[in-house]
């Protein structure tokens, strides 16, 4: 999955709404796919989708019928100006929208109340900076890793290989070697 792949909130009892439940009557489960389909693609274009529903139909290989019926006929979508968009995903986006602008005040204040801090301290790649001398100060406290990186060798010179939950966490930056347990394997 891309770094750059977003989610959306999906109520656990989304089946159980009235509307969709007619929708799941007419159209079935591939009925309700091609409306989750529809509401990811909303999220994708903040809430504003073209109503070709030839186009549609044709990404999500159904026909226009079908299309047409999930978007006009069990009141799950508003059409408005040769567009489709949904109020429940206005309503969510309207929602996380304001969870970022409190979030991004708050930040402002933060920095605005201490001008001595460096705004790179907080940045990813400063942070990367300071897990990796971390790091070295860790490994030189008698625990580290083996040059090719798949074990991990005690003070006591004894070696133990890596599990592969904790290669993946290697990879990340986020296994310290100190805390590495003799005879646990991940």
């Amino acid at each position: 999955m891309p770094k750059d792949t977003f989610y959306f909130s999906h109520d656990y009892n989304a089946r159980t709404d009235p509307k969709v439940k007619k929708l799941l009557s007419r159209h079935g489960i591939a009925g309700y796919g091609i409306y989750w389909a529809l509401i990811e693609d909303l999220y994708n274009n903040s809430n504003k989708v073209p109503s070709d529903y030839e186009t549609i139909a044709y990404d999500l290989k159904t026909d226009t019928k079908v299309i047409s019926s999930i978007i006009e006929d069990f009141g799950l979508f508003t059409s408005s100006d040769g567009f489709f968009s949904s109020d429940s995903v206005k309503r969510r986006l309207e929602e996380r929208n304001g969870r970022s602008e409190k979030a991004r005040q708050s930040a402002e204040k933060r920095w605005n109340r201490n001008a001595n801090a460096l705004q790179s301290d907080c940045e990813p790649d400063a942070i990367k900076e300071r897990k990796g001398k971390e790091r070295k100060e860790k490994e030189n406290r008698g625990v580290k890793f083996s040059e090719d990186g798949g074990s991990v060798i005690f003070e006591d010179g004894d070696q133990q290989p890596l599990g592969e939950v904790q290669k993946l966490e290697l990879g990340r930056g986020s296994l310290v070697p100190r805390l590495i347990e003799k005879g646990v394997i991940h």
